[in-house]
């Protein structure tokens, strides 16, 4: 037993020798050449530095798979963004130029509204007609019909509006054009004529003379004021003029005797009208009558005979093609008169 012992002691004894004789040996070094590095570690220094750079940097020494990945990811990526906006681009597009539109018809009508508030007072009045349709005809068709009613009362009243200031206008474009004349004769500016204008004629030519001062007064030109004014008012005989007196302004001449002829021949071309106007409105009125008067009809007697006039939808394709035939007459009938009563000076 104890010489089993003594050899495991004298067995642990010659590897500890040996484990303290590897800990504590000095490591030899190699022979090196003063000034130079050898080979390996030069190779070995240059591979760790480039391991790092591309790690810290990204700066790979070839193409990497995984960020190829990521490059075609990001690009699908953009692909399908530039794919969602254009619907969204298009949409806005028609918005701004909705809006751009009923601007301008609002400022021709000389109407402080804005557009969305108009586009707000037609929305409800679109949901009022279809609402008084369902309620009284109890149809999904009347209801449709009272919304496209209710909805283009209010530009049809913008067009009364904007038609009949236009041509009250141009019934004092006459004087306005002679007024500048006779101040221009009289030594006077432009200026001075458009003060003249804004003071003794009525609106609504004043008006429109108020705010073209107003935005000389505000810095631009009168060529500039002088053209937001021929986009506010869809008038060919104001265009004229104005184009004159832009004309005056870059090369000179003598502005006056053109005013006078050009407001002679508004005069002349305002009483044709005027004439024209009077001969033909009988036929205007009966057109109008006769266009309205079978809708009414058919709104009056719908609920007074209501099983009656559902033979015309409870008959199949004959009912509808009498609906069909009759519309396609009225707008036929309409559109008779009216080449009938135009006439272009």
């Amino acid at each position: 037993m104890m010489s089993a012992m003594l050899i495991v002691g004298m067995g642990f004894g010659v590897i500890g020798l040996l484990l303290a004789w590897l800990l504590l040996a000095p490591e030899e070094e190699p022979e090196e050449t003063p000034g130079r590095v050898s080979l390996a570690t030069e190779g070995e220094l240059e591979e760790a530095f480039l391991a790092f750079a591309s790690q810290a940097w990204g700066m790979e020494t070839g193409p990497d798979p995984m960020e190829e990945r990521l490059q075609a990811i990001r690009a699908w990526i953009q692909e399908r963004l530039t794919a969602l906006r254009g619907p969204g681009r298009r949409i806005r597009d028609l918005e701004r130029g909705i809006t751009r539109w009923l601007r301008r018809r609002l400022a021709e009508a000389d109407l402080p509204w804005h557009p969305l508030e108009w586009m707000g007072l037609t929305m409800g009045l679109a949901a009022l007609g279809a609402w008084i349709g369902l309620q009284v005809y109890r149809l999904p068709g009347f209801a449709l019909l009272g919304a496209l009613m209710g909805g283009t009362l209010p530009f049809l009243f913008l067009r009364h509006r904007r038609e009949a200031r236009r041509r009250r206008l141009e019934l004092q474009l006459a004087d306005a054009l002679l007024l500048i004349a006779r101040t221009l004769q009289a030594g006077g500016s432009l200026y001075r004529a458009f003060e003249e204008i804004a003071r003794q004629l009525p609106p609504p030519i004043a008006e429109e003379f108020r705010r073209v001062m107003l935005e000389v007064r505000l810095g631009l030109s009168i060529t500039e004021a002088l053209e937001h004014m021929r986009e506010r008012v869809p008038s060919e005989d104001l265009s004229l003029a104005i184009t004159a007196i832009q004309i005056n302004q870059q090369v000179g001449g003598n502005l006056s005797e053109f005013l006078e002829k050009v407001a002679s021949r508004i005069r002349e071309r305002v009483h044709l009208q005027n004439e024209i106007r009077v001969l033909t409105a009988s036929y205007r009125l009966s057109a109008q009558i006769l266009t309205a008067l079978p809708l009414l009809l058919w709104l009056v007697l719908f609920p007074i005979n209501r099983r009656y006039m559902m033979r015309f939808f409870t008959s199949g394709l004959p009912g509808y093609a009498m609906l069909g035939l009759i519309l396609f007459l009225v707008l036929l009938g309409l559109l008779i008169v009216h080449r009938m009563t135009r006439v272009s000076l």
